[in-house]
């Protein structure tokens, strides 16, 4: 069976661009050409042409590569609609980026070719084919044009090679389904979305226009800002920051007064939302679907990420915000329902699996309120007490605690984090630590785990940091650096992937139990994702422990008992862990 990697080369300007516009919305544009498409082969193929004059049929019953297939292999099943060119049948398509990603390296092509052939990819041509259409190129340029294509689709192929043999069928089938969730799109109510343009469009006009320079100078220029306070009579701030406690008080005591105050504060926000649903805008075509992405092992956990731009699903606001609430865009039509299910408390559950608490997890398996459990293992409740939701007070102090101290959070941190008086913080800490003794030896595991791993290297025994997962995946850190730091103490330090660059990130044995329990939580929900596609059912979104699926109407309450019960059965390769989870039956999407 041969191989191919398939890159299109398409025309894209600021208004043509799939940034903006979504890929549908990009590859509909009246603008939109698809003008080139290089091909490498196991076979010897090598093609650099019009896609029109591509022998597609050389795809039957092959491997198919893309690096971010998203794109390429999106854009080709769009051409076959449009019947731009013939339809082929390959086993698979498979994304090279997903793979670089989970074998840890930089997902963007160039990033993955410098850290694993330390070949430097010049993506000046790219740059330099912003709004040049093909027929206007000169012939010298052309020749650079394809030459830059032909190198994307040669790399791409030895990407492949070099690497897919550590990238398991399992993770290859949640790349694809994840990819397949993408391409079949989100309900939205259009209607809806054009009331709400409008009414964040009038909020954005009413914030401009209650700010004096408005038309002068930048709305947001901190020079125009601190000469409107003098001309009233205020001391200016030292910070504007939202998350800064004095500046917060500067801005509430000062903007009873002084309404322009508020307006330029809201007015970045304002803008921030109008962004959003600009976005969901430009990407809901005419069947009335929004066209977004979802990214396959965003983090280094392996979980699912936002696919950038202005609008992440991943991180959509709960609540509305300035008359307009992104989450009830997504609506169903009305023979058809929203089944949303989750994982109910699953980085707790994983992590005492991790410190092989068995003991936690039965009480927790015997209790339907999981903080009631860890109330009990705390000393602040009583079985014979009845249900802790009685008492609200206990109830919030105790998932403060579960949900804040299990990764090694300090006492002054765990204040911040909580609001709780620094004194009833450190109590806290002290109970907790002392009630997960199994917690807290699994963070000193980690901490020696890692010092080993640096004592060999040093020794000439080189060896990476990794933490083993019951599913069968490893997180590897690499080959961990050390430092002295004040005190004395020693900090160890690993590198992580951000687009194309590494970066350095502190290690400690809070910081991996934190990044295992999320990616064993991870792996749980990508194999139930599975599942439940396998099932029959339509995912169109997912949001971190949570799926959205679109089921028929009269089907809806069957579809949500039999995703339930998916949802409440582990893994095969981790049968003894205990899961909840909850959900309901939605016309508009909700949380």
């Amino acid at each position: 069976m041969h191989t191919y990697a398939i890159d299109f080369e398409t025309y894209y300007d600021k208004k043509c661009s799939i940034k903006t516009l979504g890929p549908l919305g990009y590859f509909s544009h009246p603008d939109f050409d698809a003008y080139m498409v290089t091909v490498k082969g196991t076979d010897g193929t090598e093609f650099v042409g019009h896609p029109k004059d591509f022998n597609w049929l050389l795809l039957n019953d092959s491997i198919a590569l893309s690096h971010n297939a998203a794109f390429d292999e999106t854009l080709y099943l769009y051409g076959i609609e449009q019947g731009w060119w013939p339809e082929a049948n390959p086993r698979a398509w498979y994304c090279t980026a997903d793979m670089a990603a989970y074998c840890r390296l930089p997902r963007p092509l160039k990033g993955a070719s410098k850290a694993a052939f330390k070949i430097e990819v010049d993506k000046t041509t790219r740059d330099n084919m912003s709004g040049k259409r093909w027929e206007a190129m000169s012939d010298e340029f052309k020749e650079e044009v394809s030459q830059y294509a032909l190198q994307d689709a040669e790399l791409c192929l030895e990407l492949w090679e070099a690497f897919n043999e550590l990238w398991p069928e399992n993770e290859r089938v949640i790349s694809t389904l994840n990819r397949r969730i993408c391409q079949g799109g989100i309900p939205i109510d259009t209607a809806l979305l054009k009331e709400q343009l409008e009414v964040i469009n009038e909020k954005l006009f009413e914030a401009e226009t209650a700010i004096p320079w408005m038309g002068e100078r930048p709305l947001l220029s901190r020079a125009a800002f601190d000469d409107e306070c003098l001309k009233q009579g205020l001391e200016p701030p030292k910070s504007l920051a939202a998350d800064n406690p004095e500046s917060r008080k500067w801005v509430e005591y000062n903007s009873k007064k002084h309404a322009w105050i508020n307006a330029v504060q809201n007015w970045r926000r304002i803008n921030a939302i109008k962004k959003k649903v600009e976005s969901f805008d430009v990407a809901t075509m005419p069947d009335g679907r929004y066209y977004g992405g979802f990214m396959y092992f965003g983090a280094h956990t392996g979980r699912f990420s936002g696919s950038g731009g202005n609008l992440n699903l991943q991180n959509l606001p709960r609540d509305e915000m300035f008359g307009v609430n992104l989450r009830h865009l997504i609506a169903t039509k009305p023979d058809k329902k929203l089944v949303v299910a989750d994982l109910s408390q699953i980085e707790v559950r994983t992590l005492c699996w991790l410190a092989k608490d068995q003991a936690m997890l039965k009480e927790i398996e015997e209790c339907e309120d999981i903080y009631e459990a860890f109330a009990i293992r705390f000393g602040s409740w009583k079985k014979e007490q009845g249900a802790l939701k009685q008492d609200p007070k206990i109830r919030h102090r105790v998932k403060a605690m579960v949900l804040g101290c299990g990764y090694g959070a300090g006492k002054q941190r765990f204040a911040d984090m909580s609001g709780m008086p620094q004194k009833e913080a450190d109590d806290a800490v002290d109970l907790y630590r002392g009630s997960m003794e199994s917690v807290t030896k699994l963070w000193r595991e980690y901490n020696v785990d890692i010092n080993g791993a640096y004592n060999l290297t040093q020794q000439n025994i080189p060896t990476p940091f990794k933490v083993d997962l019951p599913s069968g995946r490893t997180l590897n850190y690499g080959y961990i650096e050390a430092n002295k730091v004040e005190g004395g103490h020693v900090q160890y330090t690993s590198y992580f992937p951000k687009g194309a660059k590494m970066i350095p990130v502190k290690l400690w044995g809070g910081f991996i139990a934190e990044n295992a329990s999320q990616a064993l939580a991870r792996d749980i929900f990508s194999d139930m994702l599975v599942r439940i596609s396998e099932a029959g059912h339509t995912i169109i979104m997912h949001v971190h422990d949570e799926v959205v699926v679109e089921a028929d109407a009269d089907k809806a309450e069957e579809a949500l008992e039999e995703i339930l019960k998916i949802m409440s059965t582990p893994p095969e390769w981790i049968s003894n862990i205990p899961l909840d989870a909850e959900g309901t039956i939605l016309t508009r999407y909700t949380k």
